[in-house]
């Protein structure tokens, strides 16, 4: 008898130790940088936490868009989220400031701006403001166009199409500032979206437009790098506090891997997804030259710094600005 109470007892307090840590997308499992990303960051948690910390990975969760998973995390419906920056400035308006076209000239450019005391300031903001603790920033990808209705070379051929954009003011200006009408869809509803013609097309990184089923309901692709998107890992501050400082570490060197994993992939993988577009998809390719980037910056720049001005001031978003200068100096020298 004194064994069976001892084996419960042991039981039970393994049952107490054990947490398990529901992180969500909406993105669906495939041999995406996000997902193996997503994995990685589940294998070094239970290691690490020696099997207390449980990961249960959640794809394409029960159609859900990016929006309503950063909710369902804020409300502890899950306890992580992992979505693009244009969904969670709903809940953080200053990561609207993001979407400026043609912000960042690289991506170690935007890897040293997420360092900067400024992108810490405002992860602790929209803490303070949401609920919301940030895990990481890292490398969602510079946005590029696919349409169904001809090839995309300037901004002029813009004009008239209707593209879906991500959940964000910020994104529907820019679409808005080329001439083409800006209809906001989720990502889980995209791929029907483009396939029923409710819009002609979309932007998003090569990886995601190859993975994710855009290219299979496109015609025309374009190589724009418009916009730098990043991916926000977010969790539930509630429940982080209730784990032990050693598990928030944990859960916190969890987030930097994720962003070597997922930075590295996305950018080595970026000339490969393109070309595969093109090959395997049947996709009109246009590599965009650095005048017609120049021709899109002039066009559509102007419009998305005076309308981030108007909603986040000046002051802040010339912050930010001033931050992205010294960030290239760190990568390229005086």
């Amino acid at each position: 008898m004194a064994f069976t109470v001892a084996a419960v007892a042991v039981s039970a307090y393994s049952a107490q130790a054990q947490t398990t840590i529901r992180f969500a997308t909406s993105v669906p499992e495939a041999e995406t940088a996000e997902v193996r990303g997503m994995k990685a960051m589940a294998d070094y948690i239970e290691f690490k936490s020696d099997g207390q910390l449980q990961v249960d990975l959640l794809f394409g969760t029960l159609g859900a868009g990016e929006r309503e998973l950063t909710e369902m995390a804020q409300q502890g419906a899950v306890e992580m989220a992992l979505a693009a920056d244009g969904a969670v400035s709903g809940f953080y308006d200053k990561l609207q400031v993001f979407a400026i076209p043609y912000l960042f000239k690289s991506s170690p450019v935007a890897w040293e701006f997420v360092r900067l005391p400024i992108a810490k300031e405002m992860q602790q903001e929209m803490l303070d403001r949401t609920g919301l603790r940030t895990v990481v920033w890292a490398e969602n990808g510079f946005r590029n166009l696919t349409n169904s209705k001809h090839p995309v070379k300037g901004p002029q051929d813009m004009q008239g199409l209707k593209m879906r954009v991500m959940e964000s003011p910020v994104y529907m200006r820019f679409m808005e500032s080329l001439g083409a009408a800006a209809t906001p869809i989720s990502f889980s509803e995209l791929v029907m979206s483009l396939q029923q013609r409710v819009v002609d097309g979309q932007e998003n990184a090569s990886v995601n437009v190859f993975e994710n089923g855009m290219a299979d309901v496109q015609n025309y692709f374009s190589t724009t790098e418009h916009i730098y998107s990043m991916t926000v890992i977010t969790i539930n501050d509630a429940f982080y506090q209730s784990l032990t400082p050693a598990q928030q570490q944990i859960i916190m060197e969890a987030g930097q891997l994720y962003a070597s994993v997922a930075n590295a992939i996305k950018v080595s993988a970026d000339r490969a997804y393109v070309e595969r577009i093109r090959d395997e998809k049947g996709l009109e390719v246009h590599i965009t030259t650095p005048e017609e980037k120049e021709a899109f910056r002039e066009v559509s720049q102007g419009a998305v710094v005076e309308y981030v001005n108007e909603q986040l001031g000046k002051e802040f978003v010339d912050r930010i600005l001033a931050a992205v200068k010294d960030a290239e100096t760190a990568v390229y020298g005086q």
